[in-house]
């Protein structure tokens, strides 16, 4: 028998569970059908040897202003990663690793700075992408390397730049989309302090899953987890969701909310446009790795930057200090980085801190994850014009909310909880105006096999 609900979300992300909430404290009669075990999405707090950890989305930033208010609703507490702020800051160069002296901050700035110097006239109002959109579209095909090797750059700015931009993108600069990464240089007022503090700086003290499950709490909207969607079929009065194991929900609207990656694995009747099609098979380029190191006592707060084309590790810093064992977060675009044995990444880590003894790594590989197939949305150079409107654009009753196409903040968990809030404005007010004359049990269900 089909469950009858007035909204369905596919997905329980934190583009989902925002939209889920929204909708439910409008009154509306709402199921959340989530593929894994668990809500969250690509973010996942989990403890790993001890520690507790965050294996995907992290950070959050009071520059972020939708999370930023999900953080004060629920009374949640930030707490800052020592690294961010580094006490010693490790950079390999041509080959050499040097620690970077005061005296070379401000080649160090000076280097993003100029990287980004058309960014203020590119991206005047960077939640607005049509604001300069002839700028856009003119520099859209663009990749990082492009800018990169455009200018006269010093050997600590061409690696500091590439390495922290092979981080943002997870790939790298020749995959990388130098509008995209203008775009975040201009989220955080074009200054570079504020572009490495969103990055890194503040995690929520009690893990992101805190906030998932106090929104899901909040909420009040119903859930079932290990639900994977086989199918959407429309009719003019709503919609019918098969699930994997062939169960039915009918609904008056559909809220999907699947990563990018992943989004034309679903089958919908009648076919998503083709611009949606092509943008979920070409795939957005984010990937690599996140990889934990346990370390034997307190390294202090150190980061490490590097080129992927120099080292496995193009990034490194103190994500948690004790006094017996402390936890480095790093990046790594390695294929089967995760799989490096600890004497391996022992040589690799010790170079840019010496004397440190590895006890222990792990991680998650977002890109073999059949369920986002990738991690944070990088978009590729040459997609931004082509794909930008179209994949917020609903069809019919199923409307689309995702991190991976919001404007501003794309990629992060703001972008995600501000797709969320803007989709459940725009499927109330469809719901509200739209008098529904057939009762939505109505709904043509699929022919059974």
């Amino acid at each position: 028998m089909a469950r009858s609900v007035d909204v369905v979300v596919i997905g329980g992300g934190f583009a989902g569970i925002t939209a889920a909430r929204d909708l439910q404290k409008r009154g509306f009669n709402v199921l959340v059908l989530e593929a894994r075990e668990r809500l969250g999405g690509r973010t996942w707090s989990a403890d790993r040897n001890g520690f507790h950890v965050e294996l995907g989305g992290t950070w959050v930033h009071w520059t972020q202003p939708f999370v930023w208010a999900e953080k004060e609703r629920y009374g949640l507490e930030v707490q800052e990663t020592p690294g961010c702020v580094a006490e010693r800051v490790a950079i390999k160069i041509d080959g050499q690793v040097q620690e970077l002296q005061e005296a070379q901050l401000g080649e160090f700035v000076e280097g993003f700075e100029r990287f980004f110097a058309e960014a203020k006239g590119v991206w005047e109002r960077p939640y607005d992408v049509h604001h300069c959109w002839d700028a856009v579209c003119e520099r859209d095909g663009l990749t990082v390397a492009d800018r990169l090797n455009s200018l006269d750059l010093t050997p600590l700015q061409r690696t500091s730049i590439g390495g922290f931009l092979e981080i943002l993108c997870m790939n790298q600069p020749q995959n990388g989309s130098y509008v995209e990464m203008m775009r975040c240089w201009s989220l955080t007022g074009w200054n570079y302090e504020l572009f490495n503090d969103t990055a890194a700086r503040y995690k929520f003290t009690e893990g992101t899953g805190a906030l998932v499950e106090a929104i899901a709490n909040d909420g009040g909207f119903d859930v079932s987890l290990n639900t994977p969607v086989r199918s959407v079929q429309q009719s003019s009065e709503g919609v019918c969701v098969t699930t994997e194991s062939g169960e039915l929900v009918i609904a008056k609207r559909a809220v999907v909310t699947v990563p990018l990656n992943v989004l034309h694995n679903l089958a919908f009747d009648p076919p998503l446009s083709e611009v949606k099609l092509e943008a979920s098979r070409l795939k957005h380029v984010g990937g690599g790795y996140k990889v934990f190191f346990e370390v034997e006592g307190d390294p202090g707060a150190v980061m490490t930057l590097s080129r992927s084309t120099n080292s496995p590790l193009i990034g490194s810093f103190t994500y948690k200090r004790g006094e017996q064992h402390s936890v480095l977060a790093g990046f790594s675009l390695e294929p089967g980085a995760l799989d490096k044995s600890v004497e391996e990444w022992q040589v690799v880590l010790e170079e840019f801190i010496p004397g440190v003894k590895l006890l222990s790594t792990f991680g998650h590989d977002w890109g073999a994850d059949d369920l986002s197939q990738g991690s944070w949305a990088t978009y590729r150079p040459g997609t931004l014009a082509r794909f930008n409107d179209e994949l917020p654009r609903q069809e019919g009753h199923v409307f689309f909310a995702s991190g991976d196409h919001a404007q501003g903040w794309r990629g992060f968990i703001e972008g995600a909880i501000a797709s969320g809030s803007r989709t459940a404005v725009t499927v109330a007010d469809s719901l509200s105006s739209q008098a529904v004359s057939t009762s939505v049990g109505s709904v043509k269900q699929p022919a059974q096999a």
